[in-house]
């Protein structure tokens, strides 16, 4: 289930059939984010994962089609097992801010909220992504990506979704 609000962020949301701290650990443990996080089809690698304010959390992404993608996570808020905010961005492969490799007019910094709720039968995820500082033209692309950050997010939680009904 996704939606999108007023105040021009993405929003999208799921309920997962695991206990919330297993949820929470396959978002902040390294060997289990790596199972899941990224496009369908994308093999990520955490290069690092400080899970603290003001940690940063770096990853590799190989794509199907042979793409690098690098990303970096600072984390502004870590509050187990219900919370997690950090701020989401492409990174090169040294963790420096770096523009979007698909659209240079793509936001560079997006505030990323997590929550995880105890739900009947599982989990519940939420995750709001908010552009940081975006100039005019950064608002509107974001606006007009709001589909394929549904599919790309849909995707992942399909992934986390399977890799969850694994057993422990």
């Amino acid at each position: 289930m996704a939606d999108s609000v007023e105040t021009g962020d993405f929003v999208i949301s799921r309920v997962f059939q695991a206990p919330r701290q297993r949820v929470w650990d396959a978002w902040t443990r390294p060997e289990m984010l790596t199972r899941w996080f990224g496009p369908k089809g994308t093999a990520t690698t955490v290069m690092r994962l400080e899970l603290r304010p003001g940690g940063v959390m770096h990853a590799r992404m190989d794509t199907a089609d042979g793409a690098r993608l690098w990303a970096r996570f600072v984390y502004r808020e870590v509050a187990p097992p219900t919370r997690l905010v950090w701020v989401h961005a492409f990174s090169n492969e040294q963790g420096e801010l770096a523009r979007s490799p698909f659209n240079g007019s793509w936001p560079m910094e997006l505030l990323t909220v997590v929550t995880f709720e105890d739900t009947p039968g599982g989990t519940k995820v939420t995750l709001r992504w908010t552009p940081i500082n975006a100039t005019a033209e950064e608002l509107a692309n974001f606006e007009e990506a709001k589909p394929g950050m549904q599919g790309g997010w849909g995707g992942s939680f399909e992934v986390l979704d399977l890799y969850l009904a694994q057993p422990a």
